[in-house]
């Protein structure tokens, strides 16, 4: 049986493109009648706890509903941020406004289009394209954006560990985090630009990992970046993630309950795995169920816990899609329209 699990994700890089997306529907209406059949049994049998819960929601204190409003827009303009700094290395002069808007676009779209990744890769290099960005340059930018996630996320878990109060972990997160450091100057002070430290470590990986360092190292190269452009990249990844973790905290705090950090930042790790376990529509019901569970989990009341996952989810997720799909539809249409282009 575990061979056969193990097997899976093999079997499917084996499908045609055709088998991957009818797996995907399968996927994806499974998952929303599982999503469906739980909510008509919340709606049956925790009808005073819904309403409990409702009436929590009506009472949130509207400070802290503005302190999440304006994490919210703090995490997506740093999103922008990180495309404008890659793009400003690459040569090109896009505003981080115009930049903020296409992230909206593409998270209207995500939102319209479940599993809609390429389609969103599409928005992307059109939109750039009509800053006169080739498409080359885009995906490498979307490929940056995608390393500086990981990186950062990196930066977090070290964090996560810190925060749990045991001298172990805090001694380990300590010594992690500076080892992170000492790798980034160590590859950044060797690669002396030409990749060479990343390519002599990427030697030791399984030959598939290996070969697809190697062609990424080749087209960072064919656009003269270092080690070192990842660097600020990261830096400004991390204020997006600090923005997501704040807005749970604004969340939780807006249902009038305070807490830990340790809570704040492991509900955070939690919810972002789970994101990525189900890859459409933002981890629809993974990161609700996740995010509910390790609130929990850290001493924050069951009606504050699933209040504060619907607020996060509002602010994080279906205002900015709601929002972004606006935008796309009006573009596209004034487009279409023969209108100046957004």
């Amino acid at each position: 049986m575990n061979g056969w699990f193990r097997s899976i994700p093999s079997r499917y890089q084996a499908l045609s493109p055709d088998e991957r997306l009818r797996v995907q529907r399968i996927i994806i209406v499974g998952w929303l009648l599982l999503l469906a059949i739980l909510a008509v049994w919340l709606l049956r049998n925790q009808r005073e706890q819904l309403r409990d819960i409702w009436t929590i929601l009506l009472r949130a204190d509207r400070t802290w509903l503005a302190v999440a409003a304006i994490a919210e827009i703090g995490a997506m303009v740093s999103v922008a941020w990180t495309f404008n700094i890659t793009l400003k290395r690459l040569g090109h002069r896009v505003s981080t406004l115009y930049l903020t808007n296409l992230h909206l676009q593409r998270a209207g779209v995500n939102f319209a289009a479940p599993f809609g990744g390429p389609l969103t890769g599409y928005v992307f290099l059109d939109r750039l394209a009509r800053r006169d960005v080739p498409a080359e340059d885009s995906f490498l930018t979307l490929a940056i954006r995608t390393a500086s996630v990981w990186g950062a996320t990196v930066v977090v878990l070290v964090i996560t560990a810190g925060l749990t109060g045991r001298p172990l972990l805090i001694a380990g997160s300590i010594a992690l985090l500076i080892a992170a450091i000492g790798a980034t100057y160590v590859v950044a002070k060797q690669g002396q630009g030409d990749w060479k430290t990343i390519l002599r470590w990427s030697r030791r990986l399984p030959a598939k990992h290996a070969e697809r360092v190697e062609d990424a190292v080749e087209r960072f190269k064919s656009h003269n970046l270092t080690p070192t452009d990842l660097i600020s990249t990261i830096g400004t990844t991390l204020i997006t993630r600090t923005g997501t973790i704040a807005l749970i905290y604004a969340c939780v705090m807006a249902l009038g309950f305070e807490p830990t950090l340790y809570t704040v930042f492991m509900a955070y790790v939690v919810s972002f795995v789970a994101g990525r376990l189900v890859p459409f529509m933002y981890g629809m019901g993974a990161v609700e169920g996740s995010l509910t569970v390790a609130l929990t989990q850290g001493g924050v009341p069951g009606e504050v816990a699933i209040g504060a996952t619907l607020l996060f989810r509002f602010y994080d997720f279906l205002l900015p899609s709601i929002i972004g799909l606006i935008i796309y539809t009006w573009d596209e249409r004034h487009r279409i329209t023969g209108g100046e282009p957004g």
